[in-house]
């Protein structure tokens, strides 16, 4: 099967699946009351003012970013150094994305597998395994790093970060 570029869009340089990111699946679902809540709780984390708009994201390596995946310096990193992802990079692990792993992000944890694991398999395939690993097992709704349920049928979600 064939990858398509938003699919793609979706593997952040870094190693983060953004398919799994609660902004970019509230945005998907077109959920403005959950990124008003997100973008109040951001802002509080950042210590800078946002807005809605300013969440708006189709993953890391689209043309749409978030403000604060913007900012990145893993991402910026990568492209300066004309990669897309770090598993290119010989220099891998480095501090900067070690120090992201460690950052006490659940979900940045997994940075370092996951681009270890890119390596193993492919970007493309790592993008499929990721597909399904956030999603519903019940109904195939696609579920946030952190949720326990599926939004949409409620189903207890299997290792997830509560």
């Amino acid at each position: 099967m064939m990858m398509g570029q938003e699919q793609k869009n979706l593997a952040a340089p870094c190693g983060l699946y953004c398919g799994a990111c609660s902004i970019y699946i509230a945005g998907k679902r077109g959920d403005s009351k959950r990124l008003e809540q997100m973008a109040v709780g951001l802002a509080e984390y950042l210590g800078r003012v946002l807005e809605v708009q300013d969440l708006a994201c189709k993953g890391c390596l689209s043309e749409v970013v978030a403000l604060h995946c913007r900012d990145c310096t893993i991402r910026s990193c990568a492209l300066e150094k004309g990669y897309i992802h770090c598993v290119q990079c010989s220099v891998f692990p480095c501090k900067q994305i070690t120090d992201f792993s460690n950052d006490g992000m659940l979900h940045h944890g997994e940075v370092l597998d996951n681009v270890r694991r890119q390596r193993n398999i492919g970007i493309d395939a790592w993008i499929q395994e990721q597909e399904g690993k956030w999603c519903c097992p019940h109904c195939g709704c696609v579920a946030d790093w952190y949720s326990g349920q599926c939004p949409d049928c409620g189903t207890t979600l299997p290792g997830r970060w509560l």
